[in-house]
C-alpha cells in the first residue's frame, strides 16, 4: 500500500516538473454543431464562462456566442485564440 502511495505521489511530482497536460485544449473553436442556430435566438447559449476571442477584437464570453456571432457576420469572424482578447 505504501509503495502504491509513493510511486503516485512521484508521478504526480514528475507531471508538475515537465508541466504535462492531461487533456489538450482544442485550437480552434468548431462552430457546425451551432449552424442550426434560429436567426436572432441567442437566448438559448449558455452562460458558461469561457472566453474566445474574435478576430474583431471582441471577446465572446463562449463558443455558443462566439459561433452565433459567426452566422450572423456570414463567417467573416474568425478566432483568435481562447481567452479573452
Amino acid at each position: 500500500m505504501k509503495a502504491t502511495a509513493f510511486a503516485l505521489l512521484l508521478a504526480l511530482a514528475l507531471m508538475t516538473i515537465f508541466n504535462v497536460e492531461c487533456a489538450k485544449r482544442p485550437q480552434q473553436v468548431d462552430c457546425s454543431e451551432y449552424k442550426k442556430l434560429p436567426p436572432g435566438e441567442v437566448e438559448i447559449c449558455y452562460e458558461i464562462y469561457a472566453p474566445i476571442c474574435g478576430s474583431d477584437g471582441k471577446t465572446y464570453p463562449n463558443d455558443c456566442f462566439f459561433c452565433y456571432e459567426v452566422q450572423k457576420t456570414n463567417n467573416k469572424l474568425k478566432f483568435k485564440h481562447f481567452g479573452k482578447c
